[in-house]
């Protein structure tokens, strides 16, 4: 009897974990749908951080042409103010790259420390699991 009651709470992790893993899913594509602008990529990123590097000291305040600069790389990708500030600064660039990367190809990250890509093939969603990070 021990055993079906572990059997069902098994079946009923499971559903539920489904359940999250698409509500997730959905979550991802509405913020996808929402984004504006390119896909930013690691070198357009470090282009910027490059161009921020040339720009005269001023203590990394958002003033004058950083300003300019950091508005510039907000519209062209759609991303926040800290993101650009962090950009711009050389903070982050990686990790923010990532979360762009992942919205893009609708990765969701797994607690087991693999990524899960959803794949649109044949009006049916293929879960794919990503072993390596695109930056590897």
């Amino acid at each position: 009897m021990n055993d079906e009651y572990y059997n069902e709470s098994e079946d009923k992790v499971g559903t539920k974990n489904k359940s999250n893993t698409e509500k997730k899913l959905a979550a991802l594509k509405k913020k996808r749908d929402a984004h504006v602008g390119e896909w930013i990529t690691y070198e357009d990123a470090v282009e910027y951080w490059e161009r921020a590097e040339k720009l005269p000291p001023n203590g990394y305040q958002d003033i004058g042409e950083r300003r300019d600069l950091r508005i510039e790389l907000q519209n062209r990708f759609g991303l926040s103010q800290g993101e650009a500030i962090n950009i711009l600064n050389g903070y982050n660039i990686r990790d923010i790259v990532q979360v762009y990367d992942n919205l893009k190809n609708l990765r969701i990250h797994d607690d087991s420390g693999a990524d899960i890509i959803f794949v649109k093939d044949d009006a049916k969603n293929t879960v794919i699991e990503r072993l390596e990070s695109d930056f590897d």
